[in-house]
């Protein structure tokens, strides 16, 4: 039973209080408390088998160079015409007067396989939403993939609450959230979740470039940390548009869970209702309200791994 309505929302909340009344976060949760530099957070950490579904090297590099518009100056009546005269990959125009340079450029990065230079250099000729930034993310690790989601107590300039993340480790999803007990652990929390990011690291959010990670980078300004998040980001929402936006009543997240996933989330709160339930939590110490808001951002960021694994099994088709 999803709850959307306000009436729904508050029997839940009701319901949630008098349950946990007696219950403490450890009991609750399968978490620890994480010390960092500058105090610590609780940290839930959770684990389920689940593949991650990638397009086999060799096909993706296959698909990129099958696309002379990849190369600039290249457009469709260039390429139609490219393909008159005998040029129909990106090989064929190692030996091309106009085109040879960034021919040989694009097969150089190829056979690096370095997944950081070849997105640039696709995202130099597409958005970053286009099925070519997908092909150019097969060439990283599995365990290179950051699913990320944050809960909030606003849109603006107030603590984010909690932070999600989860990798692929040995055929499993390991799905780590850093938690506030209260405000105070903020600093903490961020500390967290930047030591989960290396230089390989790719994020994979939902709307996260636009929300998540400039949220994140403006927390990290306000307690004056300094830090680089500039990594390649796979925004799904905008590839879930580009595949399914006229397949799908729309392209929010549980909508694709239900029609791509048949799966339906059972006492979920609503994302405008998590700083309330947090609120509630602060206020009474209650963990109750917290439940819902944990399960929210657990469910997330492993249905971000599942949408990844479609699109690319979507790709390969």
């Amino acid at each position: 039973m999803s709850f959307n309505g306000s009436l729904e929302t508050e029997e839940l909340r009701s319901k949630l209080i008098k349950e946990y009344m007696e219950t403490s976060m450890d009991d609750a949760f399968n978490g620890e408390i994480l010390e960092t530099a500058h105090g610590s957070c609780y940290k839930i950490s959770d684990s389920r088998k689940l593949k991650l579904n990638t397009l086999p090297k060799s096909k993706a590099k296959s698909n990129l160079l099958s696309d002379l518009k990849i190369i600039k100056g290249i457009g469709n009546f260039k390429e139609q015409k490219l393909n008159s005269e005998g040029y129909l990959t990106v090989e064929d125009l190692k030996e091309h007067p106009t085109y040879s340079g960034e021919a040989c450029k694009l097969l150089e990065l190829l056979d690096e396989e370095n997944t950081s230079n070849i997105t640039d250099y696709v995202t130099c000729r597409y958005p970053k939403s286009h099925p070519s930034a997908l092909y150019s993310s097969c060439f990283s690790s599995d365990d290179n993939f950051l699913f990320m989601d944050i809960e909030t107590l606003g849109l603006k300039s107030v603590p984010l609450i909690l932070i999600g993340v989860s990798r692929f480790e040995n055929k499993k999803i390991t799905v780590d959230q850093f938690l506030l007990r209260d405000l105070k652990d903020e600093v903490s929390a961020l500390e967290a979740f930047n030591s989960t990011v290396d230089e390989d690291t790719i994020f994979v959010s939902f709307n996260g470039q636009t929300f998540d990670i400039p949220y994140i980078k403006d927390r990290l300004n306000h307690h004056h940390i300094k830090t680089d998040l500039q990594r390649n980001h796979l925004d799904l929402m905008h590839f879930s548009r580009r595949a399914w936006k006229n397949h799908l009543p729309n392209c929010k997240l549980q909508t694709i869970e239900k029609h791509l996933f048949d799966f339906e989330r059972e006492d979920d709160v609503p994302s405008s209702m998590v700083p309330s339930f947090y609120k509630t939590y602060l206020e009474t110490g209650n963990i109750g309200t917290l439940i819902p808001i944990v399960e929210h951002n657990r469910e997330d960021v492993i249905t971000l791994a599942r949408i990844l694994s479609r699109l690319n099994t979507e790709m390969d088709i």
